[in-house]
């Protein structure tokens, strides 16, 4: 099974266009979007996330549409956009107690693990991280609910 299937995507707003955009990412691979500022990969990501409506297209998560039931389907995925998207004033504690009510399968060993891995303070506000160690926390997130592998 394919983990990504983009069909002929398309997404308008007053002066940018997305057109008819395809590809195909296998099961077990991993995808970077590369690309010049204003390119869409930004819009392509929140499309396949269904974080804003498409103007024609298809997109297939795990064989599954991604209008259909898609909170279920990110339960199997992990995505870790540009923006972490964490309140600087939350410590790890904070986040685990927030993410373990957002994801049914979030575990807390496996978070702290990754922290420990990828060397993120524990007792330290996100909005004192470095850029990269906020990519490093949203590496944890995403990984610690045991997205498929």
């Amino acid at each position: 099974m394919n983990a990504l299937e983009i069909r002929d995507l398309s997404k308008h707003y007053a002066g940018f266009s997305l057109d008819h955009i395809s590809l195909t990412l296998p099961g077990g691979c991993v995808m970077g979007l590369v690309g010049e500022n204003g390119a869409g990969k930004t819009t392509v990501i929140k499309l396949i996330l269904n974080m804003i409506a498409r103007n024609s297209g298809s997109v297939t998560v795990l064989g599954k549409d991604n209008k259909d039931h898609f909170e279920l389907t990110k339960e199997d995925i992990g995505v870790v956009l540009d923006e972490v998207g964490i309140s600087g004033f939350l410590k790890a504690k904070q986040i685990n107690n927030i993410m373990k009510h957002i994801f049914h399968n979030w575990d807390k060993d496996v978070f702290y693990s990754y922290l420990k891995k990828l060397s993120v303070p524990t007792n330290q506000k996100f909005r004192d991280f470095s850029n990269g160690t906020k990519m490093k926390m949203g590496i944890a997130i995403a990984l610690s609910h045991k997205p498929l592998r």
